[in-house]
Protein backbone atom coordinates (compact mmCIF):
# COMPACT_ATOMS: atom_id res chain seq x y z
CA UNK A 1 0.00 0.00 0.00
CA UNK A 2 1.28 3.46 -0.94
CA UNK A 3 -0.08 6.41 1.07
CA UNK A 4 0.87 10.03 0.55
CA UNK A 5 -0.36 13.05 2.55
CA UNK A 6 -0.64 16.53 1.02
CA UNK A 7 -1.09 19.87 2.79
CA UNK A 8 -0.10 22.28 -0.01
CA UNK A 9 -0.94 22.45 -3.73
CA UNK A 10 -3.79 20.04 -3.08
CA UNK A 11 -5.86 21.12 -6.07
CA UNK A 12 -2.85 20.61 -8.34
CA UNK A 13 -2.40 17.04 -7.06
CA UNK A 14 -6.10 16.23 -7.46
CA UNK A 15 -6.14 17.52 -11.04
CA UNK A 16 -2.95 15.62 -11.87
CA UNK A 17 -4.45 12.34 -10.65
CA UNK A 18 -7.76 12.97 -12.42
CA UNK A 19 -5.99 13.57 -15.73
CA UNK A 20 -4.05 10.32 -15.33
CA UNK A 21 -7.23 8.20 -15.19
CA UNK A 22 -7.77 5.54 -17.85
CA UNK A 23 -11.04 3.87 -16.86
CA UNK A 24 -13.22 5.62 -14.30
CA UNK A 25 -13.52 8.64 -12.02
CA UNK A 26 -16.08 8.66 -9.19
CA UNK A 27 -16.22 11.93 -7.26
CA UNK A 28 -18.20 12.42 -4.04
CA UNK A 29 -17.68 15.88 -2.53
CA UNK A 30 -19.71 18.44 -0.61
CA UNK A 31 -18.70 21.33 -2.89
CA UNK A 32 -17.16 21.35 -6.36
CA UNK A 33 -16.23 24.34 -8.52
CA UNK A 34 -17.43 24.05 -12.10
CA UNK A 35 -14.96 26.54 -13.52
CA UNK A 36 -12.04 24.41 -12.30
CA UNK A 37 -13.33 20.88 -12.70
CA UNK A 38 -15.98 20.85 -15.46
CA UNK A 39 -13.40 21.15 -18.30
CA UNK A 40 -11.39 18.28 -16.80
CA UNK A 41 -14.43 16.02 -16.47
CA UNK A 42 -15.49 16.84 -20.03
CA UNK A 43 -12.02 16.00 -21.29
CA UNK A 44 -12.00 12.69 -19.42
CA UNK A 45 -15.45 11.74 -20.71
CA UNK A 46 -14.39 12.45 -24.30
CA UNK A 47 -11.42 10.11 -23.74
CA UNK A 48 -13.83 7.31 -22.79
CA UNK A 49 -13.38 7.53 -19.03
CA UNK A 50 -16.57 6.76 -17.07
CA UNK A 51 -17.33 9.81 -14.91
CA UNK A 52 -19.83 9.88 -12.02
CA UNK A 53 -20.29 12.84 -9.70
CA UNK A 54 -22.05 13.08 -6.33
CA UNK A 55 -22.33 16.44 -4.57
CA UNK A 56 -24.44 18.19 -1.96
CA UNK A 57 -27.57 19.83 -3.38
CA UNK A 58 -26.93 23.41 -2.24
CA UNK A 59 -27.08 26.86 -3.82
CA UNK A 60 -23.32 27.15 -4.23
CA UNK A 61 -23.14 23.95 -6.25
CA UNK A 62 -26.24 24.80 -8.25
CA UNK A 63 -24.91 28.26 -9.16
CA UNK A 64 -21.17 27.63 -9.40
CA UNK A 65 -20.76 23.85 -9.51
CA UNK A 66 -20.29 21.42 -12.37
CA UNK A 67 -23.25 21.75 -14.75
CA UNK A 68 -25.36 18.77 -15.78
CA UNK A 69 -23.93 17.11 -18.87
CA UNK A 70 -24.85 14.12 -21.05
CA UNK A 71 -21.18 13.14 -20.87
CA UNK A 72 -21.36 12.00 -17.24
CA UNK A 73 -23.84 11.21 -14.48
CA UNK A 74 -24.52 13.73 -11.71
CA UNK A 75 -26.30 13.10 -8.41
CA UNK A 76 -27.13 16.21 -6.33
CA UNK A 77 -27.90 14.82 -2.88
CA UNK A 78 -30.61 16.26 -0.65
CA UNK A 79 -30.42 15.16 2.96
CA UNK A 80 -33.36 14.02 5.07
CA UNK A 81 -32.84 16.99 7.42
CA UNK A 82 -32.51 20.47 5.91
CA UNK A 83 -29.77 21.30 8.42
CA UNK A 84 -27.58 18.38 7.27
CA UNK A 85 -25.17 18.00 4.35
CA UNK A 86 -23.81 15.33 2.07
CA UNK A 87 -20.41 16.12 3.55
CA UNK A 88 -18.21 13.38 2.09
CA UNK A 89 -15.00 14.38 0.33
CA UNK A 90 -13.51 11.50 -1.61
CA UNK A 91 -12.70 10.40 -5.13
CA UNK A 92 -12.02 6.98 -6.65
CA UNK A 93 -9.85 6.79 -9.76
CA UNK A 94 -9.71 3.61 -11.86
CA UNK A 95 -10.84 1.63 -8.78
CA UNK A 96 -7.19 1.76 -7.71
CA UNK A 97 -6.64 5.21 -6.19
CA UNK A 98 -8.53 6.83 -3.31
CA UNK A 99 -8.31 10.57 -2.62
CA UNK A 100 -9.89 11.71 0.65
CA UNK A 101 -9.42 14.37 3.32
CA UNK A 102 -10.74 17.72 4.53
CA UNK A 103 -10.24 19.55 1.22
CA UNK A 104 -13.40 20.79 -0.51
CA UNK A 105 -13.15 20.99 -4.29
CA UNK A 106 -14.09 24.67 -4.21
CA UNK A 107 -12.47 27.91 -5.34
CA UNK A 108 -11.68 29.07 -1.80
CA UNK A 109 -10.41 25.79 -0.36
CA UNK A 110 -6.83 26.33 -1.50
CA UNK A 111 -6.60 29.38 0.79
CA UNK A 112 -7.46 27.33 3.89
CA UNK A 113 -5.46 24.88 5.98
CA UNK A 114 -6.60 21.59 4.45
CA UNK A 115 -5.35 18.09 3.72
CA UNK A 116 -5.82 15.05 1.55
CA UNK A 117 -4.31 11.61 1.57
CA UNK A 118 -3.85 9.58 -1.61
CA UNK A 119 -4.07 5.82 -1.13
CA UNK A 120 -3.06 3.50 -3.94
CA UNK A 121 -4.01 -0.16 -4.39
CA UNK A 122 -5.42 -0.64 -0.90
CA UNK A 123 -8.39 -2.50 -2.31
CA UNK A 124 -10.20 -3.36 0.94
CA UNK A 125 -10.47 0.35 1.75
CA UNK A 126 -11.34 1.24 -1.85
CA UNK A 127 -14.16 -1.32 -1.76
CA UNK A 128 -15.63 0.34 1.35
CA UNK A 129 -15.71 3.69 -0.44
CA UNK A 130 -17.26 2.08 -3.53
CA UNK A 131 -20.09 0.80 -1.33
CA UNK A 132 -20.60 4.28 0.11
CA UNK A 133 -20.64 5.79 -3.38
CA UNK A 134 -23.29 3.45 -4.75
CA UNK A 135 -25.31 3.50 -1.52
CA UNK A 136 -25.57 7.27 -2.00
CA UNK A 137 -26.72 6.79 -5.59
CA UNK A 138 -29.41 4.39 -4.37
CA UNK A 139 -30.36 6.96 -1.72
CA UNK A 140 -30.63 9.62 -4.46
CA UNK A 141 -32.81 7.45 -6.69
CA UNK A 142 -35.24 6.57 -3.89
CA UNK A 143 -35.26 9.92 -2.06
CA UNK A 144 -38.74 11.08 -3.13
CA UNK A 145 -40.24 7.69 -2.25
CA UNK A 146 -39.00 7.68 1.34
CA UNK A 147 -40.49 9.20 4.44
CA UNK A 148 -40.12 8.55 8.15
CA UNK A 149 -43.21 7.40 10.03
CA UNK A 150 -43.85 8.41 13.63
CA UNK A 151 -44.66 6.26 16.62
CA UNK A 152 -47.52 7.27 18.93
CA UNK A 153 -44.82 8.44 21.36
CA UNK A 154 -43.49 10.86 18.75
CA UNK A 155 -40.30 8.95 17.95
CA UNK A 156 -39.27 7.72 14.49
CA UNK A 157 -40.33 4.27 13.27
CA UNK A 158 -38.57 1.84 10.96
CA UNK A 159 -39.39 -1.62 9.61
CA UNK A 160 -36.91 -4.34 10.57
CA UNK A 161 -36.49 -7.72 8.90
CA UNK A 162 -34.97 -10.32 11.23
CA UNK A 163 -33.21 -13.23 9.57
CA UNK A 164 -33.13 -16.37 11.70
CA UNK A 165 -30.38 -18.98 11.74
CA UNK A 166 -30.76 -22.17 9.72
CA UNK A 167 -31.00 -25.61 11.30
CA UNK A 168 -32.11 -29.14 10.49
CA UNK A 169 -31.90 -31.31 7.41
CA UNK A 170 -33.55 -28.71 5.20
CA UNK A 171 -31.77 -25.64 6.61
CA UNK A 172 -35.03 -24.24 7.96
CA UNK A 173 -35.04 -20.71 9.35
CA UNK A 174 -37.56 -18.26 10.72
CA UNK A 175 -37.94 -14.80 9.22
CA UNK A 176 -40.08 -12.07 10.73
CA UNK A 177 -40.88 -8.39 10.25
CA UNK A 178 -41.17 -5.77 12.98
CA UNK A 179 -42.05 -2.11 13.22
CA UNK A 180 -39.58 -0.60 15.70
CA UNK A 181 -39.61 2.73 17.54
CA UNK A 182 -36.12 4.25 17.63
CA UNK A 183 -36.24 6.13 20.92
CA UNK A 184 -38.37 4.01 23.23
CA UNK A 185 -38.14 0.54 21.66
CA UNK A 186 -41.86 0.08 21.05
CA UNK A 187 -42.37 -2.80 18.62
CA UNK A 188 -45.21 -4.26 16.57
CA UNK A 189 -44.91 -7.71 15.01
CA UNK A 190 -45.94 -7.45 11.35
CA UNK A 191 -45.59 -11.11 10.36
CA UNK A 192 -43.37 -14.17 10.12
CA UNK A 193 -42.56 -17.05 7.79
CA UNK A 194 -40.52 -20.24 7.87
CA UNK A 195 -38.19 -20.86 4.95
CA UNK A 196 -35.92 -23.64 3.72
CA UNK A 197 -32.46 -23.05 2.25
CA UNK A 198 -33.06 -19.30 2.40
CA UNK A 199 -29.44 -18.37 3.14
CA UNK A 200 -28.28 -20.27 0.07
CA UNK A 201 -31.04 -18.72 -2.04
CA UNK A 202 -30.01 -15.22 -0.96
CA UNK A 203 -26.31 -15.93 -1.49
CA UNK A 204 -25.47 -15.40 2.17
CA UNK A 205 -23.50 -18.64 2.33
CA UNK A 206 -21.44 -17.89 -0.77
CA UNK A 207 -17.95 -16.61 -0.15
CA UNK A 208 -15.50 -15.22 -2.67
CA UNK A 209 -12.43 -17.37 -3.21
CA UNK A 210 -9.14 -15.49 -3.31
CA UNK A 211 -6.25 -17.56 -4.71
CA UNK A 212 -3.18 -17.78 -2.47
CA UNK A 213 -4.33 -14.85 -0.36
CA UNK A 214 -3.97 -12.42 -3.27
CA UNK A 215 -6.46 -9.57 -3.07
CA UNK A 216 -6.07 -7.46 -6.18
CA UNK A 217 -8.32 -5.12 -8.15
CA UNK A 218 -10.16 -7.96 -9.89
CA UNK A 219 -10.80 -9.75 -6.59
CA UNK A 220 -12.06 -6.51 -5.05
CA UNK A 221 -14.49 -5.82 -7.89
CA UNK A 222 -15.81 -9.39 -7.78
CA UNK A 223 -16.30 -9.22 -4.01
CA UNK A 224 -17.94 -5.79 -4.29
CA UNK A 225 -20.40 -7.07 -6.90
CA UNK A 226 -21.14 -10.13 -4.78
CA UNK A 227 -21.84 -8.02 -1.69
CA UNK A 228 -24.08 -5.64 -3.64
CA UNK A 229 -25.98 -8.63 -5.02
CA UNK A 230 -26.54 -10.00 -1.51
CA UNK A 231 -27.91 -6.65 -0.34
CA UNK A 232 -30.33 -6.44 -3.27
CA UNK A 233 -31.45 -10.04 -2.69
CA UNK A 234 -32.20 -9.27 0.96
CA UNK A 235 -34.16 -6.14 0.06
CA UNK A 236 -36.18 -7.88 -2.62
CA UNK A 237 -36.94 -10.87 -0.44
CA UNK A 238 -38.29 -8.86 2.49
CA UNK A 239 -40.12 -6.28 0.39
CA UNK A 240 -41.82 -8.95 -1.74
CA UNK A 241 -42.83 -11.19 1.15
CA UNK A 242 -44.03 -8.67 3.70
CA UNK A 243 -45.64 -6.01 1.55
CA UNK A 244 -43.89 -3.49 3.80
CA UNK A 245 -40.81 -1.56 2.74
CA UNK A 246 -37.89 -2.81 4.81
CA UNK A 247 -35.52 -0.20 6.24
CA UNK A 248 -33.07 -2.56 8.00
CA UNK A 249 -32.14 -6.24 8.18
CA UNK A 250 -30.53 -7.92 11.16
CA UNK A 251 -30.17 -11.11 13.16
CA UNK A 252 -30.18 -12.07 16.84
CA UNK A 253 -26.68 -12.88 18.13
CA UNK A 254 -25.05 -13.54 21.50
CA UNK A 255 -23.22 -10.40 22.62
CA UNK A 256 -21.05 -12.00 25.31
CA UNK A 257 -19.94 -15.25 23.66
CA UNK A 258 -16.43 -15.29 25.17
CA UNK A 259 -17.64 -14.50 28.69
CA UNK A 260 -20.39 -17.10 28.39
CA UNK A 261 -18.04 -19.85 27.20
CA UNK A 262 -15.08 -19.01 29.45
CA UNK A 263 -16.74 -17.83 32.67
CA UNK A 264 -20.21 -19.30 32.39
CA UNK A 265 -21.94 -15.92 32.34
CA UNK A 266 -25.60 -15.87 31.39
CA UNK A 267 -25.92 -15.31 27.63
CA UNK A 268 -26.85 -11.80 26.55
CA UNK A 269 -28.50 -11.40 23.16
CA UNK A 270 -28.79 -8.39 20.89
CA UNK A 271 -30.15 -7.64 17.43
CA UNK A 272 -27.18 -6.99 15.17
CA UNK A 273 -28.13 -4.75 12.21
CA UNK A 274 -26.07 -5.65 9.14
CA UNK A 275 -27.94 -3.61 6.51
CA UNK A 276 -29.72 -0.24 6.71
CA UNK A 277 -31.46 1.83 4.06
CA UNK A 278 -29.34 4.94 3.46
CA UNK A 279 -32.33 7.20 4.11
CA UNK A 280 -32.61 5.74 7.62
CA UNK A 281 -28.92 5.17 8.32
CA UNK A 282 -28.61 8.10 10.74
CA UNK A 283 -31.75 6.95 12.59
CA UNK A 284 -31.23 3.21 13.00
CA UNK A 285 -28.48 2.11 15.42
CA UNK A 286 -25.98 -0.66 14.65
CA UNK A 287 -27.23 -2.73 17.59
CA UNK A 288 -30.59 -3.11 19.36
CA UNK A 289 -30.10 -4.12 22.99
CA UNK A 290 -32.43 -6.28 25.07
CA UNK A 291 -34.63 -3.98 27.16
CA UNK A 292 -35.97 -6.83 29.29
CA UNK A 293 -39.57 -5.80 28.64
CA UNK A 294 -41.98 -6.06 25.73
CA UNK A 295 -39.91 -4.11 23.19
CA UNK A 296 -36.63 -5.34 21.74
CA UNK A 297 -36.84 -8.28 24.16
CA UNK A 298 -39.86 -9.53 22.18
CA UNK A 299 -37.79 -9.64 18.98
CA UNK A 300 -34.93 -11.48 20.67
CA UNK A 301 -37.25 -13.97 22.40
CA UNK A 302 -38.59 -15.16 19.05
CA UNK A 303 -35.11 -16.16 17.88
CA UNK A 304 -33.50 -17.62 21.02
Amino acid sequence: MAVQAYFEDIDYEIIRILKSSKESVRICVAWINGQIYAPILNELAHKGVTVELIFDNNKTNLNHGVPVSPLYKSYPIKTRLSSSFMHNKFCLVDNSILITGSFNWSQKAKHSFENIIVIRKEFKIIKDFLHEFYDLIEYYNAFTLNKVRKCSCGSNLFNLGVLGYESGKYDESKVDIWSVCVKNGHVVHLGEEYEQYLHSHLGIKDEIEVDDGIYDKESMILEFQQEQSKIKSLQQYFNNRSGNKIHAVGSVVMDNWNEHMEWGEEPEYVVNIFWRDMYFRKIIPDTLYDDGYDGIHSIIAKHV
